[in-house]
């Protein structure tokens, strides 16, 4: 049995009070802040604890062997994803693999490495983790005490360096030095697999962002959940990048090496070292409830005629950078056959020369294609270096390659429906969150029009749009990435369309040939990319000459070599004024009925991440082929 919830009062400082305290006065009385306690007594779970909804996959994947089609369900939602991988791990009667980017030891990560863990010991279920080395949290005690457990359970590193959890500065540096463009080639591919007929492939990496956990930015992704009627070819990717030579056993990273050499016995971690604050018992329950399962995942899925898996091949990491690669050229061949419609969904959309040529080559030859691209905001964005070479090409793909393009805001209008919002705008902070007291990274007031849905819990919450504890608004970031051609060719995966993802990293989707989940995928693509919940880029307005002008003074800019110092863009943000119809671009009644929100919407002047994207913008396009 656990103990009842606690409240602790933890000190919190924001930033400029520490600053300011420790250069003046030597110290400061923070503020203080009720958070989480842990749970103090633990027990191990019980047999039905761990009994999961075996019987229900072996049905689906009887049927699916049956009809010889696979099943795919779109995962929009974080916590039901998070969920349905709880589920997956206590429902496998083999095995779990599992191929991620990033893997944080927080609280979503420690508590799937437990489930895993029990799977393993209770069951003997085998676990295969492979990690990239370069974001993922790294404990040795944790890595140790995995890389203890057996041949059963396996943990490996891809293209770590120095062959080190935590590599110094030097190492860094060095294994750089040795071969700048491997060391900066990761594996990016997101592959969840039970008993390997059953899959999970899309953006989500591990951690709390991702599962709508995070008072702060939590990212707004998506996976797709697909039942195989046969699982060779994805035996073979599993097999083929777990048997690559850049994929290092735990057990050769030099600190874990000294402390299973040292004969010492690992300390046998218990679920408090995994589990420490109640946050997940409600997702704990479902992931056992049978009905809920099935109407989440199953009843919403759909048979779809087929699926192709397209992968980079872990050799990719030796030879970047590249010019093509398996993902980005069945990317290609998808939208080369368009002929109505291509709709892309991008965290990042920043446009190497031959995707430009591509999309060039459309507007060519097939003018009637329309190609919408939903992205993100600056003020959404995790990555501001990256939306600043975005920003600075904006007029080429908009002018000359005739895109239309939305930007995601971070507190959209359907927030409610995209993550479980009122739980975060409401919830005690975990102690790990509160050093964001007050951390702000938009202007909460460009969005004080309450979310649907939710004037209720905002009225309970008494801040606004602001958790009341920390005094930090709940917020999305776009991560999906996705695509649909013609209503019937439909991709989702760890492919971001930019230069990375292209030249350097190793990337996994899922292809999909089927009209009805198309439409399915374009509904999740087009809500996102709508006047509620994100900005329409369009032309200013014009004015006599000095449009003109500018655009000439643009054009000039663009062609200087890494360097683009004309300030001044000839487009914007546009926000649909209130009671008005969503006109088009070239309608006569389109700057009446669309309101000129500026270049970094919900930003300050001063922001920082405004700020850093203009500098970047005029000085730091040398490296593009990085972003």
């Amino acid at each position: 049995m656990t103990s009842p919830r606690k409240l602790t009062i933890v000190p919190v400082f924001p930033s400029a009070c520490v600053a300011l305290c420790l250069s003046l006065l030597g110290g400061c009385a923070g503020k203080a802040v009720m958070t989480f306690q842990e749970v103090e007594e633990f027990s191990r779970y019980s047999n039905s604890y761990y009994s999961g909804t075996p019987k229900l996959w072996e049905n689906a994947s009887a049927d699916a062997r049956k009809s010889g089609k696979p099943r795919v369900a779109i995962l929009d939602h974080g916590e039901r994803s998070l969920a349905l991988r709880i589920n997956l791990i206590r429902s496998a009667r083999k095995s779990i693999s599992i191929q991620t980017f990033d893997w944080a030891f927080d609280e979503s990560g420690k508590t799937l490495i437990w489930e895993l863990i029990r799977a393993n010991r209770d069951r003997g279920i085998e676990v295969r983790i492979l990690v990239d080395h370069m974001f993922s949290d790294h404990d040795p005690e944790i890595i140790s005490y995995l890389s203890s457990l057996g041949p059963s359970f396996q943990l490996k590193y891809f293209n770590p360096s120095a062959n080190r959890l935590s590599p110094s500065l030097l190492d860094t540096l060095t294994n750089a030095t040795v071969d700048f463009h491997e060391h900066n080639s990761r594996m990016h591919n997101k592959l969840f697999v039970m008993d390997d007929l059953i899959a999970i492939t899309g953006g989500r990496n591990i951690s709390n962002q991702y599962f709508d956990q995070s008072i702060g930015m939590n990212y707004k992704d998506r996976d797709v959940l697909v039942v195989l009627p046969e699982g060779g070819e994805l035996s073979s990717i599993l097999d083929l990048y777990w048997n690559d030579v850049h994929s290092i056993s735990s057990s050769r990273m030099i600190e874990v090496s000294r402390l299973l050499k040292m004969g010492k016995k690992l300390r046998d971690l218990q679920r408090r070292d995994f589990c420490r604050f109640p946050l997940f018992e409600e997702i704990e329950a479902r992931a056992n409830d049978t009905r809920w399962v099935k109407e989440t995942f199953l009843t919403p899925s759909c048979e779809v005629r087929s699926v192709d898996w397209v992968y980079d091949l872990p050799g990719k990491v030796k030879e970047a950078p590249v010019d093509t690669s398996p993902v980005s050229i069945a990317l290609t061949q998808a939208i080369l056959a368009a002929r109505g419609e291509i709709v892309i969904q991008s965290p990042y959309f920043v446009l190497s020369e031959n995707a430009q040529e591509v999309f060039s080559k459309i507007r060519e030859e097939l003018p009637q294609v329309r190609v919408i691209v939903s992205t993100n905001s600056l003020a959404a964005t995790d990555n501001w270096a990256t939306y600043a070479a975005h920003y600075k090409e904006k007029r080429v793909y908009l002018d000359d390659l005739g895109l239309e393009m939305w930007e995601f805001k971070p507190v959209p209008k359907g927030i409610s429906g995209m993550m479980n919002y009122g739980k975060l705008l409401a919830r005690l902070p975990l102690p790990g969150e509160t050093q964001r007291y007050g951390e702000k990274k938009f202007r909460i007031q460009e969005f004080d029009d309450p979310p649907s849905g939710d004037l209720r819990l905002r009225t309970k919450a008494g801040s606004g749009l602001m958790n009341p504890y920390l005094k930090v608004p709940p917020y999305l970031s776009l991560h999906a990435k996705s695509l649909v051609v013609d209503g019937n060719i439909s991709y989702v995966g760890s492919y971001n369309l930019d230069p990375r993802s292209d030249s350097y990293n190793t990337e996994v989707g899922l292809l999909i040939v089927d009209a009805a989940f198309s439409a399915r995928l374009r509904e999740s693509i087009m809500m996102d990319a709508s006047p509620a919940n994100s900005y329409l880029i369009g032309a200013k307005k014009r004015k006599p000459v000095l449009s003109a002008l500018n655009r000439l003074f643009n054009l000039i800019s663009e062609k200087i070599p890494l360097w683009d110092p004309w300030p001044i863009r000839s487009h914007t943000s546009f926000r649909l004024r209130e009671g008005k119809s969503p006109v088009p671009e070239g309608n006569p009644d389109f700057y009446a009925n669309w309101e000129n929100a500026g270049n970094f919407p919900g930003l300050s002047l001063w922001a920082k991440k405004q700020i850093s994207t203009s500098m970047f913008k005029a000085a730091g396009m040398i490296l593009k082929p990085l972003l």
